[in-house]
């Protein structure tokens, strides 16, 4: 799920919410910056997905339009997933996109609020997690490293490469 909330301001001509006539999101699936990681029982994910919403406005000629990327993240429970198995995942899919005109937001000094709006991208995938295995002498299948699943005194911390450009298309 890739979501964001923007003020109305951002969207050249928009002043009023009742205003609005249509809103478009087109997100750009070539353009996502995903990473994933296996850890303990769960599948995490995070990235940024690029997309331009045009917004079409009553009484001003030109659609408002902004390129802007929205954050996405999600755990997936994977029970018996271990930190050290192999993550294969597909091409991210988009399942559906919202809009919810009327959000608040609060303005970049943290103080007031504005109006804004919601923007949401549903996004698929399928997960499929593996690990190495032997067969011992007696032909029964075992994990190849048996100490993958162990549990470390200090949670796994994590730090992704950010994403090209910042993030914007």
């Amino acid at each position: 799920m890739a979501e964001t909330t923007l003020p109305i301001t951002l969207f050249t001509g928009l002043t009023v919410l009742e205003d609005i006539v249509s809103i478009s999101v087109v997100p750009n699936l070539a353009g996502i910056t995903q990473n994933a990681r296996v850890i303990k029982d769960k599948v995490v994910n995070i990235g940024l997905i690029p997309a331009t919403i045009t917004i079409t406005i009553a009484g001003v000629a030109l659609p408002a339009v902004v390129n802007t990327t929205l954050p996405f993240q999600e755990h997936t429970d994977f029970p018996g997933a271990c930190p050290q198995d192999i993550l294969q995942e597909t091409p991210l899919e988009i399942e559906g996109t919202f809009s919810q005109p009327g959000v608040p937001v609060v303005d970049v000094a943290g103080v007031t609020l504005v109006e804004g709006i919601l923007f949401k991208i549903v996004l698929r995938t399928t997960i499929t997690v593996t690990r190495p295995v032997i067969k011992d002498a007696e032909g029964n299948f075992c994990d190849a490293n048996p100490n993958r699943c162990e549990t470390p005194a200090t949670p796994p911390s994590f730090t992704f490469p950010p994403p090209e450009n910042g993030g914007i298309i």
